[in-house]
């Protein structure tokens, strides 16, 4: 026997908000069934977006290499700080 699942509010939402977008996309491309929305829009090959894909991992890399370098150096603007302060609270007792 299947299992049955209790329709939550959040659920719901998900559901009615699936359906408005198939029947905007119907709506969109001008048919009458969101069925042949499938049918009229081209399927593209991966190939093409491959060099996209493959700039975006590289700039994540590099900001993420970048992020790590200006970490370290807040680090040590800190302790630096940290340093100062108890000097100057050294010097003003």
């Amino acid at each position: 026997m299947a299992r049955r699942k209790k329709l939550t509010p959040a659920i719901i939402k998900k559901l009615v908000k699936e359906e408005r977008q198939k029947l905007n996309e119907t709506l969109e491309l001008g048919l009458k069934n969101s069925a042949d929305v499938y049918k009229k829009v081209p399927e593209i090959a991966a190939g093409k977006y491959a060099n996209t894909l493959e700039k975006c991992i590289n700039h994540y890399k590099a900001c993420k290499i970048q992020e790590a370098k200006l970490r370290r150096q807040l680090k040590k603007i800190q302790e630096t700080k940290r340093k100062l302060k108890a000097k100057l609270i050294k010097n003003l007792d």
